[in-house]
């Protein structure tokens, strides 16, 4: 069966109405307990948590319904009433940190003495004490929030409805934000040159524009910090995570230690595609054809398990289960969501949506999602509702650590070096776009806000002038760091969510790391790993990928991920000069 049985979750519409009512009937009783909130605390928070357990379960079956047919007007209307109830139930939990820090110190300590399964969770809301101001205050900082979000929201506006792309003629199409990068990756040499400098051109009409967006944005996260009494925004960010900035810090560094093998992966592929010079519009194309054969389901099916099996049966016996017991929605179909994702709630199957297509991306895909669905069956096996959830910081590690195991399987089974130079390219873009790209990102937001901490007034100029120069570090001279890339800065919206993008160079990293641990069939490495996968959200990430083998926070264990990468760059180079 190829599709997915969310019956399994509701296999009625009077199941649902049971399950709505109970909510709503919930949420009457807890704003009835909150007339006297501190009497009734803990019952309040008991009943919080057991109703969102519930409306966890509608929300996401809901969600799915649509994904699987939006062209069902009941599963849209299903999931836009659950939304707004799903809302309703989340703002009483808004009560829940203030109240906790506004306890005395012997209170505090008194509640998590009597109440001892929410231990981890009162203490990781105490962490906060030091950095919340009074109920007054944190009020008028509450309402200032809409419009200190409004950078972010006139960046969105400009680049999505204001700006006008042009027309180009020669390929009979008008550019937009969504179809660029697509464009330069299939496109002729000379036209994939034209649009970029079309592109390009219409950004910087905006520049001055975009450079007072993202400098609001900056000044007022920087302003917050110092309100919030943080050393700095950065610290605030990564603060949510317990992650010390060291650790951003030597993520930057190693990275430029071994720039020159990326220097190096440019200029094989200079050679490989015939170019005379490579230019950034010249970036996306691929390096090879690829595969050239395609891959049934069922063949993909043994492929994953196969490539798991260093794993070890237990982790191959949940991926079974996958296919078994119908997690998966695996075809494309009219009216279904496109793209793939792992979702599920705590009381379900960990559900997968594919979009498979018969070819080796798909694969990709595919054990990708049951890398993330599986974290999800360890975690919610082993962990209370409260607990169950892992961060966004480690959401990737499980799932990139099985395509790493999937591509070490499929290397060594390579037909000839067509196939393995394919898939050590793959390989080495995984590190390019999601480690070396991320950190750039990363490090260019170190430096703006650096800056406006020291009082600097940022313009677009001074946007154009850093990104250019990080541009040219992080491409060298195998790539010609075309002069219009300096404007590339205003078209990422990750540089709106502040201190975010460095998180996918820190997953990958841990999992290639990881991935080794696994591949060595050392025991207690794998031991190790299924552990941080039952863990949910107990420890903070840091503690979490130590315990797993992967103390990224020490330079030489992260230097352990870049040595693969090294080790596949210098791989593929010698293919290349065959």
């Amino acid at each position: 069966m190829c599709n997915w049985d969310l019956s399994k979750m509701y296999k009625d519409k009077n199941a649902i109405e049971k399950d709505i009512k109970l909510v709503n009937e919930n949420i009457n009783k807890i704003d009835e307990l909150k007339k006297n909130e501190k009497d009734n605390f803990v019952k309040i928070l008991d009943l919080l948590f057991e109703t969102d357990r519930v409306m966890d379960n509608l929300y996401t079956y809901a969600s799915m319904k649509k994904d699987e047919n939006s062209k069902v007007s009941d599963s849209v209307k299903l999931e836009l009433e659950l939304s707004s109830l799903y809302n309703k139930l989340q703002s009483r939990f808004s009560f829940v940190e203030p109240f906790v820090l506004s306890l005395k110190e012997d209170e505090q300590d008194k509640l998590i003495r009597e109440n001892p399964s929410y231990e981890i969770f009162f203490k990781k809301i105490l962490r906060f004490k030091e950095h919340t101001l009074s109920a007054e205050e944190e009020n008028i900082i509450s309402l200032m929030s809409e419009a200190m979000s409004s950078p972010h929201n006139d960046f969105y506006s400009l680049q999505n409805t204001d700006m006008e792309f042009p027309y180009v003629e020669s390929i009979d199409e008008k550019l937009t934000n969504a179809n660029f990068v697509p464009l330069l990756s299939k496109l002729p040499r000379e036209q994939r040159k034209e649009v970029f400098e079309k592109y390009y051109d219409e950004l910087a009409k905006y520049n001055n524009t975009f450079g007072s967006t993202l400098y609001a944005n900056i000044k007022n996260l920087v302003i917050l910090s110092k309100i919030k009494k943080y050393d700095s925004a950065r610290q605030m960010e990564l603060f949510n995570d317990d992650v010390e900035e060291v650790v951003y810090d030597n993520l930057i560094d190693i990275v430029h230690e071994y720039l020159p093998y990326m220097y190096k992966y440019y200029k094989a592929r200079t050679k490989l595609l015939g170019l005379d010079e490579h230019h950034m519009y010249d970036v996306y194309v691929p390096s090879t054809k690829g595969f050239d054969r395609e891959i049934p389901f069922e063949e993909a099916k043994k492929m994953v398990i196969e490539a798991v099996k260093p794993m070890g049966e237990e982790y191959q016996s949940i991926m079974k289960k996958a296919f078994e017991e119908n997690w998966i929605d695996v075809y494309p179909k009219d009216g279904k969501k496109p793209g793939a994702y792992s979702w599920g709630s705590y009381d379900s199957y960990p559900y997968i949506l594919l979009n498979y297509t018969n070819d080796v991306d798909s694969v990709f895909t595919l054990i990708h999602e049951l890398g993330h669905s599986i974290h999800s069956y360890y975690s919610r096996a082993n962990n209370e509702f409260k607990y169950a959830g892992y961060t966004i910081f480690v959401a990737e590690v499980a799932s990139t650590c099985n395509e790493m195991l999937l591509l070490d399987y499929m290397i060594k089974n390579a037909k000839n070096d067509d196939e393995k130079l394919y898939l050590l390219d793959h390989h080495i873009n995984s590190f390019k776009s999601t480690i070396f790209r991320q950190t750039m990102f990363a490090e260019f937001e170190r430096e703006t806000h650096k800056l406006v901490e020291e009082e600097k007034a940022l313009t677009g100029e001074d946007f154009n002038e850093i990104y250019l120069n990080l541009n040219k570090k992080y491409f060298g001279d195998s790539v010609v760091s075309d002069d219009l890339i300096k404007y590339e800065w205003s078209r990422i919206p990750h540089f709106y969510t502040n201190f975010y993008v460095y998180k996918y160079a820190t997953g990958l990293s841990s999992s290639s790391i990881l991935s080794q641990k696994i591949l060595s069939g050392n025991e207690q490495d794998l031991e190790n790993y299924k552990n941080f996968l039952k863990d949910g959200n107990k420890n903070y990430p840091l503690v979490q990928l130590k315990n797993a083998g992967a103390n990224i926070k020490d330079k030489e264990v992260l230097r352990t991920a870049f040595e693969v990468f090294k080790e596949k760059v210098l791989e593929f180079e010698k293919i290349v000069n065959k």
